[in-house]
């Protein structure tokens, strides 16, 4: 669990290691909210019998993202995740892990190129269940970090991808 301190933005993590946060730009980009998400991402590990796994890294950063789901018809049903990622990609997994449950093929891509827009052109966060990316608002700045916030809906979409592929197989 997380320990966050003071203006210096201290956070400790369950492996217990201690980051101390300096500097505005810092400070702005890792905020108090984007690491809360990132100390409590949901869905953590990989699910037994998946029908669709998925893997996304960045180059640059070194992030990588795997994810296991089930799908319920065309929307997940189960999920599990595996993060390897700095704060800023942390944090969108957790958003994506709080709300992927029900989510659609068409949902997750629709709501990457929202937030790809947002990032790459200031466009608005997306809205309802998906508000939360808003937090992220501030990676607009860094972007050398557009992919780390993105590749979460990339290994979705491929682990969604690939149970459509055995559904349809199995069903010849």
């Amino acid at each position: 669990m997380s320990n966050i301190k003071g203006d210096g933005l201290q956070v400790q993590f369950c492996q217990g290691h201690d980051i101390a946060i300096t500097g505005r730009k810092m400070k702005e980009l890792y905020s108090r909210d984007i690491m809360a998400f990132a100390a409590n991402i949901p869905c953590v590990g990989r699910l037994s019998a998946p029908a669709g796994q998925g893997m996304a890294h960045s180059r640059l950063c070194g992030s990588r993202i795997s994810v296991s789901l089930n799908m319920d018809g065309e929307v997940v049903g189960e999920y599990a995740q595996e993060v390897r990622a700095c704060l800023v990609g942390q944090a969108a997994a957790a958003i994506v892990g709080h709300n992927i449950i029900g989510s659609s093929r068409r949902e997750i891509a629709d709501i990457r190129e929202r937030v790809r827009l947002m990032l790459e052109e200031g466009c608005e966060a997306p809205d309802g269940k998906w508000s939360d990316f808003a937090l992220l608002a501030p990676v607009r700045k860094y972007k050398s970090r557009y992919s780390t916030v993105l590749i979460v809906f990339d290994a979705v979409i491929e682990a969604m991808d690939m149970a459509a592929s055995s559904r349809e197989t199995s069903s010849e």
